[in-house]
């Protein structure tokens, strides 16, 4: 086992990087739209917001490692299809969580407004320019962090 390849190399922490990443992105909205980032599952104000936030952070990271370190020893020992599964797998959990949860994601309001049905839509809500703006910023994070690990792979090849 000593000598096996390592599976925590540059890629192993741009996956903990961007999980950061996507975790500070959506700091703003624990603070301007607490009731919408808990889904609307319990009234914000019944629970430690900043504990809960940090809990949050610590998930990120783990599901991040947790994805790539499955991934890259099945790529390490030839299985694909079972880099293939796991990348599946992450994608199924995270359509059905949106499944689950997009009537919430798609109101805009407090706690007791959900629960009576007096929300706005995300596209007429104060937070939707925000929402643009860390779409932006996600999506420029994980194409700068593929881009170097794909030229920093090929670097490691051409020695």
């Amino acid at each position: 086992m000593s000598r096996k390849p390592n599976p925590f190399g540059p890629s192993a922490w741009a996956a903990v990087g961007y999980a950061l990443i996507f975790w500070a992105s959506v700091t703003w909205f624990v603070f301007n739209a607490p009731d919408w980032m808990l889904s609307y599952f319990v009234p914000a104000e019944t629970v430690p917001l900043m504990a809960l936030h940090a809990l949050f952070a610590l998930c990120l990271v783990l599901a991040a490692l947790a994805g790539h370190t499955l991934t890259a020893v099945l790529l390490q020992r030839n299985s694909i299809i079972g880099a293939v599964s796991v990348l599946a797998s992450g994608t199924i959990i995270l359509v059905g969580l949106w499944g689950l949860t997009l009537d919430r994601y798609m109101a805009m309001g407090t706690f007791l407004e959900f629960m009576n049905g007096q929300t706005t839509t995300l596209t007429e809500s104060s937070i939707s320019g925000a929402m643009n703006v860390v779409g932006i910023v996600q999506g420029l994070t994980a194409g700068a962090l593929m881009l170097w690990l794909y030229t920093d792979g090929k670097r490691l090849r051409a020695r």
